[in-house]
């Protein structure tokens, strides 16, 4: 069967049901928790009866190549009409169905006459452009972009509202004062019952680059001289009320606002964002002129680094960086190093092109290419990683009719899921995906930065790469929900009762309200939120109302849409948040830049800035996800006995081997721990795909213990031929 003849078939096929467009040495090694691939749902899209390849789409048999013999799979599939597909992934394109356009990818990528793992970084054209500086540069502080609306999506503005202020009084009053008090909800919803990795091998990139972009584009702080809205915790809370005073709280104060806002009903508190509402660099940047003054050497165009190639330290120990929170995590730190060096990298590459250059010019031509890149990232590998692939709409050129500015329900709800994707460590891996350096609490790698002067950036930029995220859901882990920045009573905060909390500050609506107010449908129940009973009891016995859960609450609650790891509704907001903030930016990097300064921009990948600023080598090309597998055969030969050979001894193999189904084969960790378990196929062949991070596994027989050693180094390997052979 060639390409014409699959060609010539499907142009006699009718595409039904095509998608639409949417809108919208180790100290204390992690245990991975056991669990079999028939109980753990590796391929999140295989609900149904058509699957989904997340580790490669158009291998619709899953031999490891694409041939046409996977178009003609999913032809043949069509035909029968029947599901049929416990051996196939014939749903390429993950919408749920199966059409010709399934089909039609997988000739696609044939026609491209390559693998997908001849397709490297390094295959790209145009890496070596570096775009030039375009006619007008965006200011720092956000104003001007908008040219009739100079103060649109600046500095300093309101957050918008999509749902109607819920305050207690209408006007400015905390909301949930029927609620039950937000560590009670905490205690009861988010405590951390054990590792539950992405069902869609998200790595620990997910929130890393989710953090530095926020830091991007949102910051609401607490007043200088605020209000009081601490939070009450349970009497004999076992962390922060043990002796059962009664008494304890989490201290907060509420946020800052337009002092114009919280008059009357028809005008409620407003809080401010400090930042600019654009992904424009203000972390790396700043959003005012003298912090960005601050971080430039003015020498050809270059940003203040050390000789080590480190964010230097302000007096207070903290780095210093366009935006005040750099230091928070070593995680965090390691990004904002990363493109301040790519910064440099460019800056130095634009000088040596035209030595005639000014300092100004270098410099505003650097941070115009890394703004871009830094849009490229989000919008090409984060946000469809994270909302699936057909979340966001297509990019159809600016229009200044459009408010970028933040969205309460975004900023104080929707884009703080990435506060339950966090691992419980941080751990630090070699370019091999081994231990460098013994991994430490996630509750120690809060305001450390100096740790970084030991180990480099380059190993924590590797681990995140190499180890999944938590999935998103409402478990927290606990250096966030009874550790944060210190232990209970001197200083620890519960991240969960916080989010909470401060959506009750802002005056959020309830999840059902906002859902309306997005354009979606209400939930009648809590079932139409979760399918998990369990939470569906726990919701109830804490709301009592389907109507009157905290946004937060609902958001982590919701079962996840398919394709994407978030639910409708938090979908839906950060789709709209993330349309907005690039729709209504006239220096959006595709609307500034083109042809082939814009098609390497648009190439650059996460990966791509790593290895050019670090001595990491070989991370899979899309970091954020990590979803490694190692599969192989038990085959059995038959060994003729000494017994009927004559009287001669010895015994003779016979030389005829076969697969052997019903074997058990099993999955161990560096430390021997058994991480999953499964049975050989009837062909002798058996998988693993669970693993959680890189580094040194063994393959046991369960019934023999013979074993074989497997190295995992990176995010993406695919290794095969990790075969036994038992004598029969």
């Amino acid at each position: 069967m060639t390409l014409q003849h699959l060609l010539q078939i499907l142009s006699f096929m009718r595409v039904r049901n095509a998608p639409r467009s949417h809108r919208k040495t180790q100290q204390k090694k992690r245990r991975l928790r056991a669990e079999t691939l028939e109980t753990r749902r590796l391929l999140a899209a295989d609900f149904d009866g058509f699957r989904h390849n997340v580790f490669d789409a158009e291998d619709v048999n899953d031999d490891g190549q694409v041939t046409a013999v996977d178009a003609l799979m999913i032809i043949n599939a069509m035909s029968r009409q029947g599901n049929g597909d416990s051996e196939m992934f014939t749903d390429v394109n993950n919408d749920g169905r199966r059409t010709a356009l399934d089909a039609l990818r997988v000739i696609n990528r044939l026609n491209q006459g390559r693998s997908s793992d001849d397709f490297s970084r390094n295959d790209r054209n145009n890496n070596d452009v570096v775009p030039s500086l375009p006619d007008e540069v965006r200011s720092i502080d956000g104003t001007g972009n908008n040219v009739e609306n100079p103060n649109l999506g600046s500095t300093r503005e309101q957050l918008i509202r999509i749902a109607d202020a819920d305050y207690a009084d209408g006007i400015s009053e905390p909301a949930g004062t029927d609620r039950p008090s937000a560590r009670e909800i905490s205690n009861e919803l988010s405590e951390f019952d054990g590792e539950t990795f992405s069902d869609r091998n998200l790595s620990a990139f997910i929130y890393v680059w989710g953090q530095f972009i926020d830091h991007d584009f949102g910051l609401t702080e607490e007043a200088d001289v605020g209000e009081s809205f601490d939070i009450e915790v349970p009497t004999g809370d076992p962390l922060f009320d043990p002796t059962g005073s009664g008494e304890a709280t989490i201290p907060l104060t509420r946020s800052e606002f337009d002092e114009t806002t919280g008059t009357s009903t028809d005008n409620p508190r407003e809080q401010i964002n400090r930042l600019t509402a654009f992904i424009d660099g203000s972390q790396v940047y700043g959003s005012d002129q003298a912090t960005a003054d601050g971080l430039r050497t003015f020498e050809g165009g270059r940003l203040v680094i050390t000789d080590d190639g480190l964010l230097p330290l302000g007096d207070d120990g903290r780095v210093l960086a366009g935006d005040v929170r750099a230091s928070e995590n070593v995680a965090l730190t390691s990004v904002q190093t990363l493109f301040v060096r790519e910064h440099n990298r460019l800056a130095d590459e634009i000088e040596a092109a035209d030595p005639t250059l000014s300092d100004e010019a270098i410099y505003q031509q650097a941070r115009a290419i890394v703004i871009g890149e830094i849009q490229a990232i989000t919008y090409n590998e984060f946000l469809p990683a994270l909302l699936g692939n057909r979340a966001i709409s297509r990019y159809d050129g600016y229009d200044a009719s459009v408010n970028p500015q933040l969205a309460t329900e975004f900023s104080t709800a929707a884009f703080r899921f990435g506060h339950s994707t966090l691992n419980d460590d941080v751990g630090f891996f070699d370019n091999e995906g081994r231990d460098l350096f013994d991994e430490i609490e996630l509750k120690d790698a809060f305001f450390a930065s100096s740790l970084l002067d030991e180990t480099g950036i380059d190993s924590v930029l590797k681990y995140e790469a190499s180890a999944q995220a938590q999935e998103i859901d409402l478990e927290v882990v606990d250096s966030l929900r009874n550790f944060l920045f210190g232990p209970p009573g001197a200083g620890g905060l519960d991240l969960v009762a916080l989010n909470i909390q401060r959506g009750r500050d802002h005056g959020l609506n309830d999840y059902n309200s906002t859902r309306k107010a997005y354009g979606l449908d209400a939930v009648d129940s809590f079932a139409d939120i979760t399918s998990d009973t369990e939470l569906q009891g726990k919701l109830e016995t804490l709301y009592g109302d389907v109507n009157n859960i905290d946004l937060w609450v609902g958001l982590m609650a919701e079962d996840h849409v398919r394709g994407a790891s978030v639910g409708e509704l938090t979908q839906t907001i950060i789709a709209d948040q993330f349309e907005r903030i690039r729709d209504g930016d006239r220096f959006y990097y595709e609307n500034v830049f083109e042809g082939r300064e814009l098609r390497a921009i648009d190439n650059t990948t996460l990966a791509d800035v790593i290895e050019r600023n670090t001595n990491v080598k070989g991370l899979q090309d899309n970091v954020f996800f990590m979803q490694a597998e190692v599969r192989g055969t038990v085959t059995a030969v038959a060994v003729e006995p000494a017994s009927s050979r004559s009287g001669r001894g010895g015994s003779r193999d016979l030389g005829h081997s076969q697969g052997v189904d019903g074997i058990t084969v099993e999955l161990l960790d560096g430390d021997g721990e058994v991480v999953d378990t499964t049975i050989t196929d009837g062909r002798g062949n058996y998988r693993f795909r669970s693993f959680a991070e890189t580094g040194d596994y063994q393959i046991r027989l369960a019934d023999s213990g013979e074993t074989l050693d497997v190295l995992v180094s990176t995010g993406d390997a695919r290794l095969r031929g990790f075969d036994f052979e038992i004598v029969v």
